[in-house]
C-alpha cells in the first residue's frame, strides 16, 4: 500500500476536488486528506520525514524534488504555471487546450454518485462566471467568426482554426487571452438565446450575470447548497474555459451531486462517456435546444438516462488507480 497525502492550505480547494478528496484506498494507493490550515502542518512533517508522496495543491507548499511528489496546479493548463516555477519536472495540471500539448494531466474522475431522482419541477441549471469586456482586437474577432463558432462549438479547440486567426501571433498569453474572451463570447451567446427560449426553467446562477436582463441568481460557494441546485436537475456544462477536457472540476461536483449533465463536445468526449455520448453531448445552439426540449418533456427517459451516467462511472475507483499509476511513474 503506497500512502499518497494532499497538501493545502486553503480550505477553498476541497470543493475543486470534490469526493476525490476523501480519505479511502484506491486500489494499492492510501489517499489521505491533509488539507486545510491545521492538517496541513503535518503534511509538512510527512514531506520533511520523506513519508508517503505529497500532491500538494498549487504549490503551497512548492515540492521542488519529484522524489516527494508533485505540484497539481489547480488553475488549469500549464499556462497558468507561475514563471519561476515551470521548470520543474514534477508539475500536473488539469486541463489540456489547443495551444499546450501537455502529457502531465491528472485525471480525476467522479466517485460516490449520489442516487436520486428527477425533480418535479424539472429547472435546467447553469452555474458560471462571466465577462465579455473586450478590446476592439477581440470584439472584431469575435463578430467575424461568430456564426461560425456557434454553428459549430467544437471549431473554438481545433488548432487549425487558432492557426488561421493568430497568424504569426507568437505570443502564448496573449492567444491564450484570446481563447478565453471567445469561449465567454461564445457561453453568453448560448445562454441569451436559452434564456429567450426556456425563460423560467433556466436557473443561471453567478453574480457576473446579475448585470444583465436575465433573471439570474447570485453565487453560491455553499459546497451542500450547490449539490442540491444539481440534483436531479439538467445541469448545462459548457466546458472550462482553460481548455476542453470533459471531466474537469465542475462536471465532476454535477454527476457526484446527482445531476443529469448535458455537455458541450470536448476533445476526450468519446473516450469518457463511451456509449452514451451521443445522448448528453451536443455540438450546436440547435442541438443543445432539442436535447433541453427532449429531456424536459420525458422525465421517465430523464431519468434513465441519470442512471446511465452514474453506471458509466461505476468503476471510477480503478480508473482513479490508473490515474495515480501514470503520475507515480513518471516520477520514478
Amino acid at each position: 500500500m503506497r500512502l499518497i497525502f494532499f497538501s493545502f492550505k486553503n480550505r477553498y480547494r476541497q470543493k475543486e476536488l470534490n469526493n476525490f478528496l476523501n480519505t479511502r484506498i484506491y486500489g494499492k494507493y492510501f489517499i489521505l486528506n491533509l488539507g486545510g490550515p491545521f492538517k496541513n502542518f503535518i503534511a509538512k512533517i510527512l514531506l520533511f520525514l520523506r513519508i508517503g508522496k505529497a500532491i500538494s495543491c498549487d504549490g503551497r507548499p512548492l515540492i521542488s524534488d519529484k522524489s516527494r511528489g508533485i505540484n497539481f496546479w489547480m488553475r488549469g493548463t500549464t499556462l497558468n504555471i507561475p514563471n519561476d516555477f515551470k521548470n520543474l519536472n514534477n508539475n500536473f495540471v488539469t486541463i489540456d487546450n489547443p495551444f499546450v500539448q501537455n502529457k502531465k494531466i491528472f485525471q480525476m474522475y467522479p466517485i460516490k454518485i449520489k442516487k436520486t431522482q428527477i425533480q418535479n419541477d424539472l429547472k435546467i441549471v447553469y452555474m458560471s462566471r462571466i465577462d465579455i469586456a473586450s478590446n476592439i482586437e477581440e470584439k472584431n474577432i469575435w463578430d467575424k467568426y461568430k456564426v461560425q463558432l456557434i454553428e459549430d462549438f467544437t471549431l473554438i479547440d481545433n488548432s487549425n482554426f487558432w492557426k488561421k486567426i493568430s497568424l504569426n501571433c507568437k505570443d502564448e498569453i496573449k492567444t491564450f487571452n484570446l481563447y478565453k474572451k471567445l469561449k465567454l463570447f461564445l457561453r453568453f451567446e448560448i445562454i441569451e438565446n436559452l434564456k429567450k427560449i426556456f425563460n423560467k426553467k433556466l436557473n443561471l446562477i453567478g453574480d457576473d450575470w446579475i448585470v444583465f436582463p436575465f433573471n439570474s441568481l447570485p453565487s453560491n460557494y455553499n459546497i451542500r447548497k450547490i449539490k442540491n441546485m444539481y440534483k436531479g436537475n439538467i445541469c448545462l456544462d459548457l466546458g472550462s474555459i482553460e481548455g476542453s477536457i470533459s471531466l474537469y472540476p465542475r462536471s465532476i461536483q454535477i454527476i457526484e451531486s446527482g445531476g443529469l449533465i448535458i455537455q458541450s463536445i470536448q476533445s476526450d468526449s468519446k473516450k469518457v462517456w463511451k456509449n452514451i455520448h451521443n445522448k448528453i453531448l451536443f455540438n450546436n445552439l440547435s442541438d443543445l435546444i432539442s436535447l433541453i426540449e427532449k429531456l424536459l418533456d420525458n422525465k421517465n427517459y430523464s431519468f434513465t438516462l441519470l442512471q446511465e451516467i452514474s453506471e458509466n462511472f461505476r468503476h471510477s475507483d480503478k480508473s482513479i488507480e490508473k490515474s495515480l499509476d501514470k503520475i507515480f511513474n513518471i516520477l520514478n
